[in-house]
């Protein structure tokens, strides 16, 4: 089953909701059903999807859509629910939705606007059929390659994706570290202030990946960056680095750290921005 297809879906223990698992999962879906938000959260932790529909109470799928997007922003959030008018409607997208749909949306109308969300998660929007092809086939399990001092990631097809100071920092630890994994509380954790919090800390890291993961799909290039739940992050693919790589010293850490400071205090303001709203 294509991970890219796999569905966390909230709601009511009905006929209707049965029938809309059932057309989707008719027309290649993957998906687990959830009664309530806890389970949700608890599904999603466990094996994270890149689809979720919330179909709940306004206040719940508000809180859900929020507490989502703060963990990855390349999440696909799709909000079932009876909206009064634009104003909630306009809410909910502020909140981290991606689409509002009614109550009594077919399932031919949801699976159009899941795959509308898997083809923005691959990069595929206005490429042929072709090009998709080749983008889905890339390999794997070939090498990678750091080259230009780190500031390049090079994949097996050769495509090539420019690093930002975090990226590189982030990808030479994942290569120098043993069986190629890393954990969140590692990153930045020596030249971190003790006054920065670890929730903060990791929140960055996971937002990076997400970025970094849109970035290179645009690129046509699928990152073999596997999360390791609860813990880090692991490269599950053969990486190599170039000869002409060294260590950039103190002053690339300090850039680093500069660019962490920036990116969670942005990470942090619109996650808050999006409660404030709701």
């Amino acid at each position: 089953m294509n991970n890219t297809l796999d569905v966390i879906f909230l709601g009511n223990d009905d006929a209707r909701h049965a029938r809309l698992v059932e057309a989707l999962s008719h027309l290649g879906f993957s998906v687990r059903r959830c009664l309530d938000l806890v389970d949700v959260y608890d599904r999603y932790s466990r094996r994270p999807s890149p689809l979720i529909v919330l179909e709940a109470p306004l206040p719940d799928i508000h809180n859900a859509a929020v507490r989502l997007r703060a963990v990855d922003r390349g999440l696909g959030i799709v909000a079932i629910a009876a909206f009064a008018d634009t104003e909630s409607r306009i809410r909910t997208l502020l909140c981290g939705a991606d689409a509002c749909l009614p109550p009594d949306v077919s399932g031919l109308e949801l699976a159009a606007v899941l795959q509308s969300l898997v083809r923005r998660a691959v990069g595929l929007d206005g490429m042929d059929s072709s090009t998709s092809d080749v983008h889905a086939e890339e390999p794997i399990q070939e090498t990678w390659r750091l080259a230009n001092k780190g500031w390049t990631l090079i994949s097996p097809s050769g495509r090539t994706l420019g690093l930002t100071t975090g990226e590189r920092d982030f990808l030479s630890r994942l290569v120098s570290a043993p069986d190629r994994k890393v954990s969140r509380d590692a990153f930045y954790a020596d030249g971190a202030d003790d006054a920065d919090s670890g929730i903060t800390r990791r929140r960055f890291v996971d937002v990076m990946i997400s970025r970094l993961r849109r970035k290179a799909a645009a690129n046509l290039m699928t990152l073999p960056i596997r999360a390791v739940h609860g813990w880090g992050y692991m490269f599950a693919s053969d990486i190599t680095l170039d000869l002409d790589f060294r260590d950039s010293g103190d002053e690339s850490r300090y850039e680093a750290l500069d660019e962490w400071r920036r990116e969670t205090a942005d990470a942090g303001a619109s996650t808050r921005r999006a409660v404030q709203v709701a």
